[in-house]
């Protein structure tokens, strides 16, 4: 019997009583996807997956997109990449490793951004490596009046890695030229609880629109100041076999480089899209 309990005060639940690594009834997708809505992260646990199940357990969510990371993209299953923190000799990958580290929302550098990612432990560090989640509704609803009052019907421009600029070993140059800014609200209404969330973060968002380059720096480092308070995470401990679903809607995540670099950390992830007629991103 599928059950659903939550882990996390702000966010976060483990769903029991489903293996992801089979197909899903119709029912239980129907309570998984409410319970994503509700959680916005959810948890598996000991079922391994070979990259076909874990594709074959995110399309029953929607599309999947193939990750602009062509490098990193599984050779038989497109739609999955490999994450992790060693070469192909078995060396310590700085690139592979820090991909994920830093606050931010899987594609908001897209004109329309995936709903989901999945990320499935194949192996981890007997030590750290985990990852933060943050509720942006929280940290919208609590954030103070003033603050909200000045950004609620702003729109910013988002890049790959933002002001960052670090995509070296993540695109290609050639594919790095084909992308273009887009701009999305500040602030963004989901298209299924109709509920409002802080949509800007720290690693994908470039500058406020039509706002001057140092007025623009100092509302974001405001805003990402608030959204990184304790009150609104909840941290995933990963053991092998785990699989976590995660909003990139209203949540944030980053992961952490806190773990001993010659033990391997490994994972299968995969991204899903908005089904036909959502995703619409609205004030």
């Amino acid at each position: 019997m599928l059950e659903v309990r939550r882990v996390g005060k702000s966010l976060g639940a483990e769903i029991l009583g489903v293996n992801p690594a089979v197909p899903l009834t119709s029912f239980e997708i129907e309570k998984i996807e409410q319970a994503f809505v509700d959680h916005l992260v959810l948890r598996f646990r000991d079922a391994p997956m070979s990259v076909v199940q874990l594709r074959d357990f995110g399309v029953q969510f929607g599309p999947l997109r193939q990750h602009i990371a062509k490098s990193y993209r599984n050779h038989e299953v497109p739609e999955v990449v490999v994450m992790t923190n060693q070469d192909a000799q078995g060396n310590f990958d700085a690139v592979g490793a820090g991909r994920g580290v830093g606050w931010h929302s899987d594609g908001t550098f897209e004109a329309l951004p995936p709903k989901a990612t999945v990320l499935h432990a194949v192996a981890v560090p007997d030590r750290g490596g985990n990852t933060i989640f943050a509720n942006m509704y929280m940290a919208y609803e609590s954030m103070p009046a003033k603050l909200k009052e000045r950004i609620e019907n702003m729109n910013a421009i988002f890049r790959l890695r933002g002001r960052k600029q670090k995509t070296q070993g993540i695109v290609t140059a050639e594919d790095l030229k084909k992308m273009t800014d887009v701009t999305h609200p500040v602030c963004r209404v989901h298209p299924v609880s109709a509920k409002k969330s802080i949509f800007v973060n720290p690693h994908h968002t470039l500058c406020m629109a039509d706002v001057a380059d140092e007025e623009s720096e100092a509302l974001l480092e405001e805003i990402f100041a608030w959204c990184t308070r304790e009150e609104f995470q909840w941290e995933q401990e990963w053991r092998a076999a785990d699989t976590v679903m995660w909003e990139n809607r209203s949540a944030w995540h980053t992961g952490r480089l806190d773990y001993p670099q010659d033990q391997l950390r490994h994972f299968f992830r995969t991204t899903i899209c908005e089904r036909d007629g959502d995703g619409i991103l609205p004030h």
